[in-house]
């Protein structure tokens, strides 16, 4: 491992992808398509926990209006996708939306975490754009004078 790979602290995926008309025709079309643009799963997943886990999640957010507790969303998995799993599990990967910045932890609950910019508390496309677009900004601008100063080094 290089020396500089320590002074990684987090990481986020965007990846380009097409975004034909049909995926918006069923929820789950979405779902795993929001998955895989935004790095939550890998391009060869093959397991479908983390589907069902957010799907779990988003309902209880968008159409139950409830902040979930793992608890809740273990419970909700072997009622509604028949899926037996751990909190360990259901806590992996709702971090994963965490450290995007899309949900945080308010106690034991999970809720969106809200855009600073906007009124809509509680949407996530709103919550994404905000934070993603401030990380991406302050990594840009890092990148920048990093290549800058190692453009200057070579020309010495």
């Amino acid at each position: 491992m290089i020396p500089e790979a320590e002074l990684i602290r987090n990481e986020f995926i965007i990846r380009e992808m097409d975004f034909p008309e049909n995926i918006s025709f069923t929820k789950n079309s979405l779902l795993r398509w929001c998955c895989l643009s935004l790095g939550l799963i890998s391009k060869n997943e093959t397991r479908d926990k983390a589907f069902a886990i957010f799907d779990v999640l988003f309902t209880f957010i968008f159409t139950k209006k409830i902040n979930p507790t793992t608890i809740d969303i273990l419970e909700e998995l072997e009622k509604k996708h028949k899926i037996k799993t751990s909190e360990k599990l259901i806590r992996y990967h709702l971090n994963r939306l965490i450290n995007l910045k899309i949900i945080l932890r308010d106690g034991i609950k999970y809720k969106i975490n809200p855009s600073p910019n906007s009124d809509k508390r509680n949407s996530i496309a709103e919550s994404y754009k905000a934070w993603i677009t401030k990380q991406v900004i302050i990594e840009m601008d890092k990148n920048f004078t990093a290549l800058e100063k190692l453009q200057k080094a070579y020309e010495k």
